[in-house]
């Protein structure tokens, strides 16, 4: 078993209890993100790789929640973004280490922003330099972010439907610790039927499909296809791939998408009949599946929709720990890229 899939197994209990140490010992840091958020004319969230990923499901609990927000990656929002008066940055990263992010906490310093951390290691200089700082109190994985980057999706979403009043502490608790506890057995199930199907290929293109929060699971799908398996991957919006990207359907490829619980479902499971015509390979990903629908579907535990992408992402690293064996990679190694990126300039 490679270590990233050891990180990935013990996913359910490092969520949990991230969620337990917020909750209590990170509940006062927690209030006093939401005071900044709520005394704020202006919110942005950056971060860089993965934590950006995560940016799109914190944003999308912001907008579920009715607090507009703005996502940059933080390589551009450091060379390119003019911060305004009265502004709070948010910045979402597994080590606090990184070199952007620790020049953007100059950049807002500067600005007279106030900023919220959401970090592994208060400690870092982005924890040290934060206004304040959002523990997410896991073991850091070995090499590919996995429980580094949920807990991050895990903490910015509790802040962003606490700030906005849209679930009370009882309510979000519930939720998430019922989905965790329906997740750990499905983990080996859904290991099984990605590894039994003929999904993966090594000779095809992939590309990965989502709306609103679960947009976030799509485009860390192809990050960690492109780290893990060393393999070309692209993501976007369902709606946008119907905009012309189709066309890239007379090519041999497989298709990732996640459908959400509540919205486009009728038209997403059409598009996926429509592609599956095509004789591409599908994943779908989601709740009440049809069982009439083709491809290789995986089902997710029933969670409050703004939590999705806490557990629907979990398919997606299984299959790439599965296609990197299929191509003779190596999950737990980088060829060129550092454990964390420091310096400017190279690869």
């Amino acid at each position: 078993m490679t270590k990233f899939l050891q990180d990935i197994y013990r996913q359910p209990e490092a969520l949990q209890d991230s969620m337990g140490f917020t909750l209590s010992e990170g509940m006062h840091a927690l209030g006093e993100a939401q005071k900044l958020i709520k005394g704020a004319r202006y919110v942005f969230i950056a971060s860089i790789g993965a934590s950006w990923n995560a940016g799109l499901a914190i944003q999308a609990a912001f907008n579920e929640a009715g607090i507009t927000t703005q996502l940059f990656d933080s390589a551009e929002f450091l060379h390119f973004t003019k911060i305004p008066k009265n502004t709070v940055v948010i910045l979402p990263s597994r080590s606090g280490k990184s070199v952007e992010i620790v020049q953007s906490v100059t950049k807002c310093r500067e600005a007279e922003a106030k900023i919220i951390s959401i970090t592994n290691d208060p400690q870092s200089p982005l924890g040290k330099g934060s206004d304040v700082c959002l523990d997410t109190h896991v073991d850091f994985d070995h090499s590919i972010s996995v429980n580094t980057y949920t807990s991050i999706v895990l903490i910015g979403q509790l802040l962003a439907v606490f700030a906005g009043n849209l679930l009370t502490v009882k309510e979000a608790e519930k939720s998430i610790t019922n989905a965790l506890s329906a997740t750990t057995p499905n983990i080996s199930v859904w290991h099984e039927q990605i590894e039994l199907s003929d999904w993966l290929n090594r000779d095809y293109a992939s590309y990965f499909l989502g709306r609103g929060g679960n947009l976030a699971s799509a485009y860390e799908a192809m990050l960690i296809w492109q780290e893990g398996a060393k393999h070309p991957a692209s993501a976007m919006s369902t709606g946008a791939f119907r905009h012309g990207p189709q066309e890239i359907l007379i090519n041999k490829m497989n298709i990732g998408i996640w459908v959400d619980n509540r919205v486009a479902r009728t038209n997403d499971f059409t598009l996926i009949g429509d592609i599956l015509k095509q004789g591409v390979k599908v994943l779908t990903i989601g709740t009440d599946i049809p069982e009439d629908l083709g491809g290789l579907k995986i089902e997710i535990p029933e969670i409050h929709p703004v939590f999705q992408p806490l557990i629907n992402v979990i398919p997606a690293q299984l299959a790439t720990d599965i296609f990197s064996a299929l191509k003779g990679e190596n999950p737990d190694g980088f060829r060129f890229c550092k454990f964390v990126v420091e310096t400017d300039g190279g690869l």
